[in-house]
């Protein structure tokens, strides 16, 4: 199989749907023909900051001495980003190799009667994360939720430390309406006895939901900062200066990724960090210092230089956009050029109500998906000083933002900000 024929393949499997439930991948994993045991997996749930925690809690890892994966979902530009291996992309022979193997094992566990079905797209992706982290000898698997939590396949896994970040409403179709029903479907990643890790606020129902839910299954609770003072954080230079006081010890680090949210975010790692080495040892502080210090993700308040200057963002929730901007008050970011595109689940119009008091003018595009809300439907969210104007190529859409002059922030949804990152910088579509 070759990189070009694993795509095809994995296109030919999505056109077949996706259903979220474990019975078929606990026995594709029980059945597997390799050994899982010597990798630890570490599991990452939660409505925002789930990627970034995860590329934090890698790093910080991978500088400890562990060789590192790294699993996240959805990717921006190649499906190659979802998987990585001490801090590297898989490669396009190494993907499209265990793939094959993936499709080759669960063909024959189908056909023997072991396993009911083929695994979905999600599946087949997190199956070949697996097999690649197995061939190349992983001690450390970060693995991120693609979607909840209970029914995600990466819950077919035993982790030796579990997390989530936070909790809001999104996705509120599959995981329900309210903040007490998406923790408790979050809240399906805990295990007897595993620890987890918690962002949500100290008096918030998330946290609530999550440490009864914790107590229930026996697992031990870990509040990342219960303290005001346990978590300081304040902006310097291109980034953030924290400080992070965990039960173990004291840490000093420098985020240099836009957001102040980013802190919390790098505290989680750190303390997943320390739990994932409990009780032998703590984490270097210098390392764990370096590792955040030299951690950035792509599309997270990106900011990409020229004349203008553009912020990339995958913000595509409220959350995501309120992160957003509090980034643009705090660096008194105004008088923006704002290309805004969105899927019609989203709060749109709560989050167009949010970013346009920062917009001198907005383009309105689509994201590539099914999903996506029409252009003119979004173009009425936005009040008249902004003056809309809809453009449905993304080509078009920039050269129109740069004429302007104008910062340009791209944000709404992540599959856009793929688009437009490749648009602007080039790299593998």
């Amino acid at each position: 199989m070759t990189y070009s024929d694993a795509l095809l393949y994995l296109d030919s499997v999505r056109d077949q749907g996706a259903k979220l439930e474990l019975d078929n991948i606990r026995n594709l994993i029980r059945h597997l023909p390799f050994d899982l045991s010597p990798i630890h997996f570490i599991q990452v749930a939660g409505t925002n900051g789930k990627g970034s925690t995860s590329h934090f809690t890698a790093a910080i890892l991978r500088a400890c001495g562990y060789r590192t994966g790294l699993f996240t979902s959805p990717h921006l530009q190649t499906i190659r980003e979802r998987i990585m291996v001490d801090g590297a992309q898989i490669s396009q022979a190494e993907f499209a190799a265990s793939l094959e193997a993936v499709k080759t094992i669960a063909t024959e566990l189908v056909r023997r009667g072991d396993v009911a079905n083929m695994p979905t797209y999600f599946e087949h992706v997190f199956l070949t994360a697996i097999h690649h982290f197995h061939t190349r000898g992983i001690r450390a698997a970060v693995m991120e939720v693609g979607l909840g939590g209970r029914l995600d396949a990466t819950t077919s896994l035993e982790p030796l430390v579990t997390a989530i970040t936070n909790i809001s409403r999104d996705h509120t179709k599959t995981l329900g309406p309210g903040i007490r029903d998406i923790a408790r479907e979050k809240a399906g990643i805990i295990k007897p006895g595993v620890p987890l890790v918690c962002g949500c606020p100290p008096r918030s129902v998330a946290r609530r939901v999550i440490e009864n839910a914790c107590r229930e299954k026996g697992a031990p609770f870990h509040l990342v900062a219960p303290g005001r003072s346990d978590l300081e954080a304040v902006p310097s230079g291109q980034g953030y200066a924290c400080v992070y006081r965990s039960p173990l010890a004291e840490y000093t680090y420098q985020v240099r990724m836009n957001g102040i949210h980013q802190a919390r975010n790098a505290a989680m790692a750190i303390r997943i960090a320390e739990l994932y080495h409990y009780p032998e040892a703590v984490p270097s502080p210098a390392a764990v210092s370096g590792a955040i210090s030299d951690t950035s993700v792509s599309g997270r308040i990106e900011h990409i230089p020229g004349n203008p200057s553009i912020y990339l963002d995958g913000g595509h929730n409220l959350e995501g956009t309120r992160a957003l901007t509090r980034f643009l008050s705090e660096r008194n970011i105004n008088g923006l050029t704002i290309i805004f595109g969105v899927l019609r689940d989203k709060p749109f119009r709560r989050m167009a109500a949010m970013i346009a008091p920062y917009a001198e003018r907005v383009i309105i595009t689509e994201p590539v998906s099914r999903r996506a809300l029409p252009a003119e439907q979004a173009a009425v969210c936005f009040p008249e000083h902004t003056h809309p104007i809809i453009e449905h190529n993304y080509a078009r859409a920039l050269d129109m933002a740069r004429t302007f002059g104008h910062t340009i922030v791209i944000t709404g949804s992540l599959y856009m900000a793929g688009a437009m990152r490749t648009q602007i910088l080039g790299g593998e579509p």
